[in-house]
């Protein structure tokens, strides 16, 4: 296909699909998928220790996503909150910045079981790791039926959180 050809530039990115085995390639598939977020981005964790939020580059990504638009979103639910202050601050300069884009919820009830992080870029990519204790995972780009099951399971988690840092107090 000849990339100069009009038609090739309306064709959609292929499906793309990896195992991953290592914390570098999970840090990689991360930024790609936080790279891919044009409207929204859902994060569910542990405690979004040791995922790269707190770099000035990823700060500026997400930073940017905000600005491209006022119905931009990042969404995210923890289980643990108390470590944001110390290891993200740059992401809660973030939360000061844009109070009603970004919302962090700390999981209740029986969100609480959940054990596999994970980032969806819009409803086309997903960076999925098996277990927390555990350095496997798993990246879908550009593949939404890859990542409808995890949006799914995204909004089951967010149904049951409650809203545990705000731009006004820590939250903690």
């Amino acid at each position: 296909m000849n990339p100069n050809d009009p038609a090739a530039v309306d064709m959609p990115p292929k499906p793309e699909y990896r195992q991953l085995s290592g914390v570098a390639e999970s840090l990689q598939a991360i930024e790609e998928v936080v790279a891919g977020a044009q409207r929204t981005l859902r994060i569910f964790d542990i405690s979004l220790s040791n995922r790269g939020f707190n770099s000035p580059a990823r700060a500026e990504k997400l930073r940017n996503l905000l600005v491209a638009g006022r119905a931009h979103r990042i969404l995210i639910a923890l289980h643990d909150t108390e470590l944001l202050e110390r290891e993200n601050p740059r992401l809660l300069l973030l939360l000061r910045q844009f109070p009603m884009s970004i919302e962090i919820h700390r999981t209740i009830a029986q969100a609480r079981e959940a054990a596999d992080p994970f980032i969806i870029a819009d409803d086309h990519s997903v960076w999925r790791q098996m277990h927390y204790t555990q350095p496997r995972s798993i990246v879908a780009l550009h593949s939404p039926a890859d990542v409808l099951p995890i949006v799914q399971r995204f909004e089951e988690i967010w149904d049951l959180s409650e809203l545990a840092v705000s731009a006004t107090t820590t939250g903690l």
